[in-house]
């Protein structure tokens, strides 16, 4: 029996971790500026959240549709603590696709429409509704083609899609929501703050307050999906923060489990009752009392580590040292984030140089992600990540962008 790969795998068995630090099967280290895959904000064999763990798997991990926990009723007290009072509804499930998947139903089920704009370059999940919503769906022949599906220009303003630049005070990649916004067809707008998978796609300033204002307007649920920008990762609890805005939905998942799968759908008062009697979710594993202790735990020990004031911190340093470097190397078209999550792209026609420097990264001990179809480097870290540890990065980065250049591969 092997592994079905599904996806690209490297020839490393990692058996441990430590921190910020994985080690392999042979004992090699390995720096993980990924926090796995974005989830492991408190790094590994956080003492704390092990012994969350340990403990609540000696007492009581699930339990059936029917019955509350005080595990779960811990944890919507601590969301509560960490959300606009209007957000007071919530359904812990496991992954983000699946919690993509309910909130898209609640906006169909409270709206009575069925349109929903989605953001070009976008990634929503991958279960089969969020997959299809996503540009990594879009050419896939094994999908359903989805009706009532509307998609807008991806808000990268450095190659601004309605040939504008910046600042542009009308949102002209917004025109065809803007257009749409009077005639009440659309049950939902959905955006990431950042997109992650798009290639670390900062959205300029006012974007989100544009996206709340023209949902009102037609009557939609804006969902912000932060299954990777929640809890923290952008320097803030939540990416919508940024903005000054409040969601009708808000996803969230990776961070929220530390390294489990846990997440959550969190909507309004409003938003269930009109949803009731139209909607009905069960599934097994929903507000198990495991989740909502972990979850629970880990909202508690970003709170009191100041570990979401940590990743703005550490975002900005490493922004810095970033910038930097591109200072010195041409190629680097451009250095983009928020918090700790950072995009280092090249220019178009190094891709595949970049991808040398990825492997020089790797063997080297530094785990990142590079997509050669950007031509970028993402970098997601763990909030425990020190100043020292990323200064060995950015000299190891250096390294590797001079030893590429020496070679005449850049």
């Amino acid at each position: 029996m092997r592994l079905w790969q599904t996806h690209t795998l490297e020839d490393i068995t990692l058996v441990r971790g430590q921190g910020c630090t994985v080690w392999d099967a042979r004992g090699k280290r390995y720096l993980d500026l990924l926090s796995g895959t974005w989830c492991n904000v408190l790094g590994y064999r956080h003492p704390r959240w092990v012994a969350a763990v340990q403990s609540q798997m000696a007492k009581l991990t699930h339990v059936g549709a029917p019955f509350s926990t005080e595990e779960v009723k811990e944890a919507l007290s601590k969301l509560g603590e960490i959300l606009p009072s209007s957000l007071n509804r919530a359904v812990f499930l496991n992954t983000g696709s699946e919690a993509v998947e309910l909130a898209l139903k609640m906006a169909r089920a409270a709206t009575g429409a069925d349109g929903i704009f989605v953001i070009e370059k976008g990634y929503y999940g991958a279960t089969t509704y969020a997959l299809a919503l996503s540009e990594a769906g879009r050419a896939a022949t094994y999908l359903p083609r989805l009706g009532g599906i509307h998609r807008l220009p991806a808000p990268t303003c450095r190659r601004c899609p309605a040939r504008r630049s910046w600042p542009c005070e009308d949102f002209a990649c917004l025109g065809s929501l803007r257009a749409l916004a009077d005639e009440g067809r659309i049950a939902a707008v959905i955006y990431e703050p950042v997109m992650a998978v798009g290639g670390m796609i900062v959205p300029p300033p006012g974007y989100g307050a544009h996206l709340r204002e023209l949902a009102t307007r037609c009557g939609a649920l804006l969902i912000a999906e932060e299954v990777t920008t929640g809890m923290g990762r952008t320097g803030r609890w939540f990416g919508f923060e940024h903005d000054g805005i409040v969601p009708d939905v808000l996803v969230i998942g990776k961070a929220l489990g530390a390294g489990l799968p846990i997440s959550a759908v969190v909507t309004t008062q409003e938003v269930e009752t009109r949803c009731q009697g139209v909607l009905r979710h069960v599934q097994s594993h929903q507000n198990d009392p495991f989740s909502g202790w972990v979850a629970a735990t880990v909202i508690s020990i970003l709170q009191e580590e100041r570990l979401v004031e940590r990743a703005a911190d550490r975002g900005a340093y490493l922004l810095e040292g970033m910038q930097v470097l591109q200072s010195k190397y041409a190629w680097i078209w451009d250095v983009r984030g928020k918090g700790l999550m950072v995009g280092i792209e090249l220019e178009r026609e190094r891709a595949a140089d970049g991808a040398a420097t990825f492997r020089r990264l790797l063997d080297a001990g530094f785990i990142v992600d590079y997509q050669p179809h950007t031509a970028t480097f993402r970098l997601f870290p763990p909030y425990v990540i020190s100043a020292q540890e990323i200064d060995r990065f950015l000299e190891a980065l250096d390294r590797a962008l001079s030893n590429s250049a020496q070679v005449g591969t850049l």
